[in-house]
């Protein structure tokens, strides 16, 4: 082997165990990263409630997920101060819209002195539920899913763009069996209202991603 190649080899060499070495005095730390998306430079930002078509939603759920949205983001970004507008039908008749649209965002933008706002909807699915009967009715196995959707928007009310959108869907399972002297097998299912809102609450949590500020663990040299 001639010199060159060794010095080489020698140099490489040391390389990795420097590395392994450094490897083996670093230590582990927790390095907070920002959000993706700073709302604290903003006065103020307008929210109109959350809204829903579902049959199964209420006007109690729409609050809910307009109040646990704010929270959330309250709770990461605490500077963040949000206008309250109320319904979506509320909103639109006070500017004189149809829909929330481009031109609704740039109207509520001059009638509230807000530079931007959020609307959100979210969806709940009709139950379906699923029994299974032994061949001698003896036995029974049953399974039920609610699916939950929900999109937010944040818009520009300067020029009616959206400035940021994100969607989030889930399923839960819902079911509830019963057996008594009458009848073999009976299947019904209630969903409390409070069941609602875990599965509204977690959606609302997952949808914010953006704007929590999230923490990773790095491996640093110790000094």
């Amino acid at each position: 082997m001639n010199r060159p190649c060794r010095n080489a080899q020698i140099t490489i060499l040391g390389s990795v165990m420097f590395s392994v070495f450094a490897l083996g005095c670093a230590h582990t730390i927790v390095v907070e990263i920002p959000p993706r998306i700073d709302l604290q430079a903003y006065q103020t930002i307008g929210i109109v409630e959350f809204s829903s078509n579902s049959t199964n939603a209420t006007e109690k759920l729409n609050q809910f997920a307009t109040q646990k949205f704010m929270s959330v983001i309250q709770s990461a970004q605490p500077q963040v101060r949000f206008l309250e507008l109320g319904p979506e039908e509320v909103v639109l008749k006070s500017i004189d819209r149809a829909r929330l649209d481009p031109d609704a965002m740039k109207a509520l933008g001059k009638k509230h002195g807000v530079s931007t706002m959020f609307t959100g909807t979210y969806e709940i699915s009709n139950v379906k539920p699923k029994v299974r009967l032994g061949e001698d009715l003896s036995s029974v196995s049953a399974s039920a899913n609610v699916n939950v959707s929900m999109v937010s928007k944040h818009w520009d009310t300067g020029t009616g763009a959206t400035v940021w959108t994100n969607s989030r869907q889930g399923h839960w399972p819902v079911a509830s069996v019963q057996k008594d002297t009458r009848n073999p097998v009976s299947f019904s299912l209630s969903i409390p209202e409070d069941q609602y809102e875990q599965f509204i609450g977690e959606l609302v949590y997952a949808l914010t991603n953006d704007f929590r500020p999230h923490h990773e663990k790095r491996k640093v040299p110790k000094q």
